[in-house]
């Protein structure tokens, strides 16, 4: 074949996901299928958000097909509804993390994926398939790229989602290596994302962006589009770009303390040992703000309960935490419910008031509350320039009797140190679609997502997410 792909580690990919059986250790697909749910949960309430919302009028523009579209009565075409449904499920943040990438993975997958799926008539087992082959890929390529890949500022769910996207839809459409290579090269065209647009309605965009741009790179992949050989580890392709001209240095110095698979360097040698979705997990959100966020409101809130603190006795909130995190927090005076979501200060003070934080305290109303405003400059923090793994977030609560109390948390709630049970994540499944109060189908959707059979058509779970 004239056009293709040579690059080793783009190559060894492309065969795993066209290759590799598919039939999956039960434990892989139990991950998967919480997954799905947990997406759907965030899906459903995000699709009345700001970003979303403003979206609807546009794509529906763009041409009718037979993908659904979350919470509303039209179809659109798989990219179209790939769009549109990432966007939900990453409206809200409070979609799950997936450390190796260093992304907001479900949030990209399960939307290409069912979209997909609907144009394809594809059945569950497909999609769960595509997702733990999807997210194998973008976990391979985030530890080539990562931990310097995000700290430099690119939002890898825009730019790794795109990729992982890509491998889960060639999975899913059956394409051979040689397309699938096709897939995965292009979808690094279509990949993009600033952590700039953290507080606007661009950002949950980006895993929609992610989401349709994976699919339309297996669809162009499949209608006989061919892409560069180099797009991975040539001079000019991603490593080198997405990372930074010193990237070999950068990876010379993670030997010996690379967190969550990040060496720098692509794996060619075991591309599906260990399974991600097993070995990895997945994060998912006790609550819905960025995930920077979630050691120190679950260190202030086991304080607040180990101590029965009154909120009027205490001085001073300080927390210490990785760099990284705290720069992911760069709004502290939030003027809008997404910047709220980013920002230490307020997230903290209305947890502090309140001894617990969830999706009402995001309303545009909410921000604004006086008593929240109140204690927000309570609210201090250290930067700590250290790996997330090489120091956990420090909360020190300071009364005004000079009192302190302290805890420190390594890893969130949520995480596979910290699971949650499969009764809390059903829990937060309930509390999303009773937050989604023009929601209609929240009994039928209930249904359909407790009985994730395999052989059932994806259409029938997607016929529940309409409204």
């Amino acid at each position: 074949m004239p056009d293709s792909v040579t690059s080793s580690a783009l190559e060894a990919y492309a065969t795993w996901v066209a290759e590799s059986p598919r039939v999956w250790p039960e434990e892989a697909m139990h991950v998967a299928r919480r997954s799905l749910i947990d997406t759907i949960a965030c899906m459903v309430p995000g699709a009345f958000d700001s970003a979303p919302s403003k979206l609807w009028p546009v794509v529906q523009t763009w041409g009718r097909g037979s993908a659904r579209a979350v919470a509303r009565r039209d179809c659109l075409s798989a990219p179209g509804a790939a769009l549109f449904n990432g966007t939900c499920a990453h409206a809200l943040d409070f979609d799950d993390n997936f450390d190796p990438a260093k992304a907001h993975a479900s949030a990209v997958l399960v939307p290409a994926l069912l979209a997909l799926a609907d144009d394809e008539d594809a059945n569950i087992g497909d999609v769960l398939d595509g997702y733990i082959v999807g997210l194998q890929i973008m976990g391979l390529v985030g530890q080539a790229v990562n931990p310097f890949h995000r700290s430099r500022g690119w939002h890898a769910t825009g730019t790794l989602g795109a990729i992982g996207a890509a491998a889960g839809s060639a999975r899913l459409l059956r394409l051979p290596s040689a397309e699938a290579a096709h897939a995965i090269s292009l979808s690094t065209s279509v990949a993009g994302g600033f952590m700039s647009q953290f507080g606007s309605d661009t950002k949950p965009i980006h895993a929609g962006l992610a989401a349709s741009g994976g699919v339309q790179a297996a669809l162009m992949a499949r209608g006989g589009i061919t892409a560069g050989r180099d797009t991975f580890e040539g001079p000019t392709g991603l490593r080198v770009l997405m990372v930074g001209p010193d990237v070999d240095e950068l990876a010379e110095g993670m030997e010996g303390k690379a967190e969550h698979g990040q060496t720098m360097l692509f794996n060619t040698s075991s591309i599906g040992e260990p399974l991600h979705v097993t070995a990895h997990g997945l994060k998912v959100k006790r609550f819905p703000n960025c995930g920077s966020l979630h050691r120190s409101l679950d260190g202030l809130l086991a304080l607040l309960d180990e101590y029965d603190v009154d909120t009027a006795a205490v001085e001073r909130v300080h927390v210490r935490a990785p760099a990284a995190h705290l720069r992911n927090l760069m709004h502290e005076n939030p003027r809008t419910p997404a910047e709220a979501k980013f920002s230490l200060e307020y997230s903290m003070a209305a947890a502090l008031l309140a001894g617990e934080i969830g999706l009402g305290d995001y309303e545009p109303d909410a921000i604004h509350r006086p008593e929240v405003r109140a204690l927000m400059p309570l609210i201090t923090k250290d930067y700590i320039e250290k790996l997330e793994s090489e120091f956990p977030t420090e909360v020190h609560l300071h009364f005004k009797d000079g009192r302190t109390v302290s805890t420190s948390i390594a890893m969130p709630v949520g995480s596979k140190a910290h699971p949650m049970s499969d009764e809390q994540l059903w829990q937060k499944l309930k509390t999303c679609l009773a937050a989604a109060g023009e929601f209609s189908s929240s009994e039928t959707l209930l249904a359909e997502l407790a009985d994730l059979d395999p052989s059932k058509p994806s259409r029938q779970l997607t016929a529940a997410l309409q409204t």
